[in-house]
């Protein structure tokens, strides 16, 4: 039994998608050169991602900050004790 993990993350100007198997990195979104890096060792059997992981990641980082957003403003105005 395997176990994927996929990490999204983002700021207003921060991002960072990340895919794990098995607690080990197979796949990281690079924001900058708009590709995914395999990030998998060369001496095993490399999983491999649709040609459009990118533009996933993309999909995934806005929504990120769409919900960013929404969690801004629905917490503008509360107090930070309660």
């Amino acid at each position: 039994i395997h176990t994927e993990m996929q990490m999204i993350g983002c700021s207003e100007t921060e991002r960072a998608y990340d895919v794990s198997l098995d607690e080990e990195d197979v796949i990281v979104a690079d924001f900058i050169a708009e590709r995914v890096v395999d990030k998998q060792p060369s001496f095993v059997d490399h999983v491999s991602f649709a040609k459009d992981a990118f533009q996933v990641a993309m999909g995934n980082l806005i929504t990120c900050r769409i919900n960013l957003n929404i969690t801004q403003k629905a917490l503008k105005d509360q107090p930070l004790e309660s």
